[in-house]
């Protein structure tokens, strides 16, 4: 599996984890003093958000908090758990050619509507078009990735429409992105929701191209993408 440098995260601030206040903000420690951080994840983050684990924040000035919480103490190396800070480094490494599969494919557009929902990104390599949904994976149990760990309607409508739309003929695309250093491996996590394993099994029989790319950040903030795709395992 090799290892492509994509980045090297700076001006961050360490901290430690309190708890998580609601959906979207998790107190911290920074320095002896309580700062309130976005969390711009909805997963449930059960073995991330846990008290007096490190952390990492980058610094914002106005509003309500004090910064976002990027990435997660995990020994040896940082879960990145900041969703934005995801979709950037894939789009780096798309730019920079390390997914042999998507060679010569360009970001058209992001955020775009097919059917009732939005996608992550159009992708174009010239006349070919190829619609892309990302979601993410840091959810790990030894060396296996797993997603979802909370139940998640919105994600079984999206991954639904990508079938649908695969049946009718348009090139789609659901990749998970595994940004844990010890992950190995990938999982539908079938235990939390049965829908939607049965509709990625379903994705995957309509043509749907169904990968987990794997992104590593190690204690010196340096940010590796994987050229090649987790192996997935189906239960």
């Amino acid at each position: 599996m090799g290892l492509v440098r994509i980045a090297e995260l700076r001006d961050l601030c360490e901290c430690t984890i309190l708890r998580r206040v609601n959906r979207f903000a998790v107190e911290c420690l920074n320095k002896g003093r309580r700062v309130e951080l976005h969390l711009r994840n909805t997963g449930r983050l059960s073995k991330l958000l846990v008290s007096g684990s490190r952390a990492l924040y980058k610094p914002k000035h106005g509003g309500r908090t004090h910064g976002y919480l990027i990435a997660v103490d995990v020994k040896g190396g940082y879960a990145i758990v900041d969703t934005t800070l995801q979709m950037s480094l894939f789009e780096i490494a798309l730019e920079r050619g390390v997914f042999s599969w998507l060679e010569g494919f360009k970001l058209e557009r992001r955020n775009v509507r097919y059917a009732s929902s939005r996608f992550d990104y159009l992708l174009r390599k010239q006349t070919l078009e190829l619609l892309l949904e990302l979601k993410s994976a840091t959810h790990v149990e030894g060396s296996v990735a797993m997603y979802p760990d909370a139940l998640t309607k919105r994600g079984r409508r999206h991954v639904a429409e990508l079938a649908q739309l695969a049946k009718r003929g348009l090139r789609t695309a659901l990749y998970f992105l595994v940004a844990h250093p010890h992950a190995e491996s990938f999982r539908v996590f079938r235990e939390v929701d049965e829908g939607l394993y049965r509709a990625v099994l379903e994705a995957v029989e309509s043509g749907v191209d169904v990968r987990a790319l794997k992104m590593a950040m190690d204690e010196n903030l340096v940010v590796h993408v994987s050229s090649d795709p987790l192996p997935v395992i189906w239960p």
